[in-house]
């Protein structure tokens, strides 16, 4: 028969599934936003920035998925079963992630996009191109935060449907044996009033 496993497993499973989430929220909110007025220069910086914290989550999801795939690292019972939740709940995040990553390049090249038009002479041509660029760029940025606010909300998920099921397997009462015939128990006798003011 196999071991299923405990309590204490799941609630660590859990708490790195939140912690995962709010890795991704915070680099979901350290984007810059889409209508700031920030110089090319400082969206670029920011840009880099979560782009290199979100491709290093990336890269753990896909370390994750490898190490437990590997068939040295393959184990049995409570173990595995343990193992293969953890797989499948954290990579639940990896879609969403990669469109964010896809979304942070397309926005890499509306930033190097305006740096070719910014290199223009200035008239109301370069203006216009500008404007669209810039458009576009918050539409990139817009989108990539939508996709990691998406995975950060599943893991968020995913680990509360943890805990609440660990808590009602540990609440779970536990039902006694019936006994149709036994008698019911015989309560105490009650003390009498007297009684107890004699008993000082």
């Amino acid at each position: 028969m196999q071991e299923t496993p405990g309590p204490l497993a799941g609630l660590e499973q859990a708490a790195h599934l939140h912690s995962l989430a709010e890795r991704i929220h915070h680099a979901a909110d350290d984007l810059p936003a889409p209508e700031c007025a920030h110089s090319l220069a400082g969206i670029s910086a920011e840009v880099e920035d979560q782009v290199r914290v979100i491709a290093g989550i990336f890269a753990s999801l896909a370390h994750e998925a490898a190490v437990h795939g590997r068939p040295a690292k393959r184990l049995s019972g409570a173990e595995d079963s343990l193992a293969h939740r953890k797989v499948a709940l954290l990579t639940r995040a990896a879609d969403p992630l990669g469109w964010a990553l896809a979304k942070l390049g397309e926005a890499v090249a509306q930033i190097g996009r305006l740096h070719e038009i910014s290199a223009g002479p200035r008239t109301p041509e370069q203006a216009r191109s500008i404007d669209t660029a810039r458009a576009a760029l918050g539409d990139r940025l817009f989108s990539a935060h939508r996709h990691l606010t998406a995975a950060s909300g599943t893991l968020h998920r995913d680990a509360d449907l943890l805990v609440k099921a660990v808590s009602g397997a540990r609440r779970a009462p536990t039902a006694p044996p019936a006994h149709p015939n036994r008698p019911p128990a015989v309560l105490p006798a009650p003390v009498s009033p007297t009684a107890s003011r004699t008993l000082r």
